[in-house]
């Protein structure tokens, strides 16, 4: 069940009404091209994009046990701006429930946790990450990252089940699909460049195929080798690993599923598959129905977060 649910979240995730279509003469010669880049070692590391300063130091502070919520705000308030946005964020409705206003780091902390404001940072620092010029965004780029944050959130609802830490579970789900993004950012510079030479319309859209080939053929592989080039702590590395063959350790397990959750979550949304056969998906991954009905109160924020 898990495996067609999978081919039909890339099939609504991607608008695929053109699957049966050929791909054109420029689109079939984009893919190779792309195929070639992302195959050699010295042209794909070009491609994996910074990792942000900031979340290196946060990232390296949640590993010291000597850090307090002295060692976060210092590390947030190098940076007014961001320090702005991650207050901006703590206080919408999908973090804030009380009544008055969060005004300090401080009290951001003290409300939310070290989980909470972490997951708010990492997301507000992994979105820079996102390419969101190309003029293919709108159709491909922001469903991608969607799905990485609806990830995210069902991977920090999974955590104390399997007793992880929220903000490590939440951080993977949040960086596992890098692959995709890495795929989409690649295959779209590279189709525009090819437009322009063909002298064809640049506002012509692809065949979804040509996404979709790609992603489902390399894109695990593409995000345990960007795990390793940032230089990520082992657990997430040998987590993103894991999803190419069978996961076995905590935290690849309740990503494994997380995902397959947030797959599961676009198909029911879209109508493809009833409340019978959601209950039958949890029911194969042994999942409660308060993890299902708790990410369904999260989702609408999720999605008006994202531009």
């Amino acid at each position: 069940m898990t495996n067609s649910i999978s081919t039909r979240f890339y099939d609504i995730m991607f608008d695929d009404t053109t699957s049966s279509e050929s791909m054109s003469l420029v689109e079939r010669k984009s893919l190779q091209k792309v195929k070639g880049i992302l195959t050699e070692q010295q042209k794909l590391t070009e491609q994996v994009p910074i990792l942000p300063s900031m979340l290196i130091k946060i990232l390296d502070t949640l590993k010291d046990p000597h850090a307090d919520v002295h060692s976060f705000v210092e590390i947030l308030e190098k940076d007014p701006t961001f320090a702005v946005k991650v207050l901006k964020t703590a206080n919408s409705a999908k973090y804030h429930r009380g009544s008055s206003e969060i005004r300090s780091l401080q009290k951001a902390i003290s409300l939310l946790g070290l989980s909470g404001i972490t997951s708010i940072a990492t997301t507000l620092l992994m979105a820079d990450v996102i390419p969101c010029e190309p003029a293919f965004y709108q159709k491909f780029g922001r469903q991608i990252w969607v799905h990485s944050l609806q990830c995210a959130n069902f991977c920090q609802l999974l955590a104390p089940e399997y007793e992880q830490q929220e903000h490590e579970a939440y951080f993977i789900g949040l960086i596992h699909d890098i692959g995709k993004i890495i795929i989409f950012n690649c295959l779209t510079i590279t189709l525009e460049r090819a437009f322009t030479l063909e002298q064809t319309n640049n506002s012509h859209t692809p065949s979804s195929k040509i996404y979709i080939d790609l992603m489902s053929e390399m894109s695990l592989e593409l995000s345990h080798y960007v795990a390793k080039e940032w230089q990520l702590p082992q657990i997430y590395i040998d987590a993103l690993q894991q999803q190419t063959q069978t996961p076995t350790s905590p935290l690849a397990v309740l990503l494994y599923q997380a995902n397959k959750l947030s797959e599961a979550f676009l198909v029911n949304e879209s109508g493809d598959i009833d409340d019978e056969g959601t209950a039958e998906l949890l029911s194969s991954l042994n999942i409660g129905d308060d993890i299902w009905l708790k990410f369904a109160e999260l989702a609408p924020s999720i999605d008006t977060s994202i531009a």
